[in-house]
């Protein structure tokens, strides 16, 4: 930076502080007076940008979003604000290049998503827009969806033949059929180009849009292709055709369904009602149905179909009788609950109409996200129709129950939900799993997901200030949607505003509680904790909330977590007395016998560090009892018996020690610790005796003569001859190298 850094960054903060508070000439005077400062960041022209925008000082907000597009060619934020105003000044085609510019961008990131809402945009302002129409086709086809790369790519082809491009024209038609061999559309097409008819005569009767269908329509669908082939079956009896397959009832429990028809008057009945419901004749679809059902075309996909034929009609409650029939069976489970949760809307029980609305945002989710994220995510979806019940909040389950209706007929919507996932989980950290219901039930989620997207953007390009402001301005569009919150929290964070962080992070946690959604708040807390590892009270809470929820072993986790920071703060006493109630709780962890151990031996270590060899003893004796194949354990245990005079219960360890080992058929083992017990007790008489017998129990005799020499030695220093006499004695009896020397030894004595 060539000028005043110091006064480039009051300049920026009191811009914002105007703009936020609506002043936007004044914020226009700062922002410039920043730009003075420094001209060549790329931020500050886009809020200089806004700032003309909201002034409607277009000129002026088109040359500052200009120079941040210039300054940030990666950048696509500030041209679709050049598309925005070329718009607003009656500029279509200016602000279709734009956002073909800004999709380009998209497409370079592989954000296919923001790439085609920008291409689309363009299109709906300039249809003939020939580059957006190109490269919204060649997404398409890159994304492997055919149709929808057809449709653009004939569509691309008469926005030519308009404009007298006929060959470049029918390039497009053979595109489309090289994806599409059997469209109909794109061949009548082609050959009317072929034979240059003219751009009004050609007529082709598009089929039917297979977007912005609803579950309930697609389920239709199945259900018209599944019983459209009834006929071409070998059986009437097929697996698909008994509706008890999907009621939990066996089928030797009731009598078989005898058809009161033959195959054939079926098979008739079937595609009577087929051809009545395709062309709108309801009633006689339901005569139809009801007929064959009554035949023993007892299947989930005839159920399905009278069901929404009742539906239409305002039947609701023979609809409802219908939609349960068939609820069970996978592929009609989404549809039925869609149509149900429509149906109890309509009789005004809302309360049954969020159970099976919850259900179809439950299944779609759960179509979305990675396996070790569904058991979190059932459990959310679980409490949520519960949440809206117990709350009484008639008013806000309807505005949830419509949002999730309109959603689930929006056009594209599964591409929608596999994109809100995509987002949601980018923003999922500490293992806070969120579902599509939070956004849903919010207002404007698409523009809320969008923000969130454009927030983390800013942070990862370190413009934190930016990644602030959207979050702001996204705040004012849904004040209670919390993991908005939560991104302005990590944000502070991440800024080193340390403790703004964690008061937004107590806030959302708090306001978690009251919704009584725990598994949320521990995500809060978790979040928090990793900008404040040593805030013991912060990690206290957590500890109760995680105990409440069941989550045992997190809670111990936490608890071994919360004993360390208290030691490291040298708080030795409150440490050992966060490790002991965790301990009273080790009786619910999942491996009861691992936890303890572990508890046991950190507190063993503190009293060892403490010098207070009575408590550690006891811990460690403690610790044996649990795990008896904790050496450590039992070396200290041997030693600290000794340091406290109690030889003979350190003799009992010693003897416990080799038999543990002799009986897993690891005396080397045994040896070994002996050893090193030895080492740290080197004038015990018994001790030494001990390790002795063992090597004489080995058959390393050599090594048991040597350790009977020092107890001699040491026998001799105490004063102790008769003992010493009868230690040589029994070297003699082992017959070793130099027997002379002993005997000598023993006359001596």
């Amino acid at each position: 930076m060539a000028g005043d850094k110091k006064a480039y960054d009051k300049a920026i903060q009191e811009g914002l502080d105007f703009a936020w508070a609506g002043k936007w000439d004044k914020a226009v005077a700062c922002y410039r007076k920043a730009l003075a400062q420094d001209s060549g960041d790329p931020t500050v022209y886009s809020h200089l940008g806004l700032a003309c925008f909201e002034l409607e000082r277009f000129p002026d907000a088109l040359e500052a979003y200009g120079q941040a597009s210039r300054l940030a060619p990666d950048e696509p934020a500030p041209l679709a604000r050049i598309a925005e105003i070329h718009e607003r000044l009656g500029q279509p085609h200016a602000a279709a290049d734009a956002l073909y510019s800004a999709s380009e961008i998209h497409r370079r990131r592989l954000a296919w998503t923001q790439a085609i809402q920008a291409l689309q945009r363009a299109l709906d302002l300039c249809p003939d827009h020939l580059r957006s129409r190109l490269a919204l086709a060649e997404i398409f086809q890159q994304l492997d969806q055919p149709k929808r790369a057809v449709k653009e790519y004939l569509a691309l082809a008469r926005v030519l033949q308009r404009q007298g491009q006929g060959e470049k024209a029918l390039d497009q038609c053979r595109t489309a059929l090289d994806l599409e061999p059997t469209n109909a559309e794109a061949r009548a097409l082609a050959e009317a180009l072929q034979m240059g008819a003219p751009p009004e005569e050609i007529e082709v009767v598009a089929p039917p849009p297979d977007e912005g269908a609803s579950p309930a329509d697609m389920a239709r669908d199945k259900a018209l292709e599944e019983l459209a082939g009834i006929p071409f079956e070998d059986s009437p009896t097929e697996p698909a055709a008994d509706i008890r397959d999907f009621e939990g009832v066996a089928v030797s429990d009731q009598a078989p369904v005898k058809p009161t028809l033959s195959r054939p008057q079926i098979d008739a009945l079937v595609a009577q009602a087929i051809d009545f419901q395709t062309r709108g004749l309801i009633d006689e679809a339901i005569a139809g149905y009801t007929r064959a059902i009554d035949a023993g075309v007892d299947r989930p996909a005839a159920h399905f179909n009278l069901g929404l034929l009742y539906q239409q009609k305002l039947r609701l409650e023979p609809a409802i009788n219908e939609f349960k029939k068939a609820v069970r069976h996978p592929q009609y489970s989404l549809g039925c609950h869609f149509a149900l949760g429509e149906c109890y809307k309509a009789l005004g029980r809302i309360d049954e109409a969020l159970e099976h609305f919850v259900q179809v945002l439950k299944i779609v989710d759960l179509g979305t996200v990675q396996r070790e994220q569904a058991d979190d995510l059932i459990q959310l979806y679980d409490a949520l129709a519960d949440s809206f019940i117990a709350k009484g909040d008639r008013e806000k389950a309807m505005t949830f129950a419509n949002s999730l209706v309109e959603f689930l007929s929006s056009k594209g919507w599964e591409d929608k939900a596999r994109e809100a996932r995509h987002r949601l989980d980018s923003m999922s950290e500490e293992g806070v799993t969120m579902s599509l219901a939070e956004v849903l039930a919010a207002p404007s989620a698409e523009s809320i997901l969008a923000s969130m997207s454009l927030s983390q953007e800013y942070v990862r390009r370190g413009a934190l200030t930016a990644a602030t402001e959207v979050c702001y301005r996204t705040i004012q569009m849904a004040p209670t949607y919390l993991p908005l919150h939560m991104r302005l929290a990590e944000i502070f964070g991440q800024d080193g505003r340390i403790e703004d962080a964690v008061d937004k992070y107590q806030v959302v946690a708090d306001l978690y509680l009251v919704r009584d959604e725990k598994r949320q708040a521990i995500g809060v807390y978790k979040r928090m904790l990793r900008i404040i590892p040593m805030d013991v009270v912060v990690r206290s809470r957590l500890i109760d909330l995680l105990i409440s929820s069941g989550e045992i072993d997190q809670a111990l986790d936490q608890y071994f977590a919360l004993a360390d920071a208290y030691y490291q703060m040298a708080q030795v006493d409150k440490s050992l007395e966060k490790y002991a109630e965790a301990l009273r709780l080790a009786p619910r962890a999942s491996d009861e016998k691992a936890c303890r151990a572990r508890l046991l031996r950190k507190m063993a270590d503190i009293q060892m560090r403490k010098a207070s060899w009575r408590e550690a003893a006891e811990l460690y004796r403690q610790l044996v009892a649990v795990a008896p194949e904790d050496e450590r354990a039992r070396l200290h245990l041997i030693d600290l018996n000794y340091k406290l005079g109690r030889a003979k219960e350190a003799d009992a360890q010693t003897v416990a020690l080799v038999g543990y080992y002799r009986k897993q058929g690891q005396m080397e083992r045994a040896l070994a610790l002996l050893q090193e017990a030895v080492r740290l007790q080197p004038q015990q008489m018994a001790l030494r005796a001990r390790v002795a017998r063992a090597y004489i129990d080995a058959g390393l005799q050599e090594q048991a003569i040597q350790e009977l020499d020092m107890l001699g030695e040491l026998q001799l220093d105490a004063g102790l001859r008769e003992q010493a006499m009868a230690t040589v004695r029994f070297i003699i009896s082992l017959k070793p190298k130099n027997i002379e020397a002993y005997r000598q030894l023993l006359a001596q004595l």
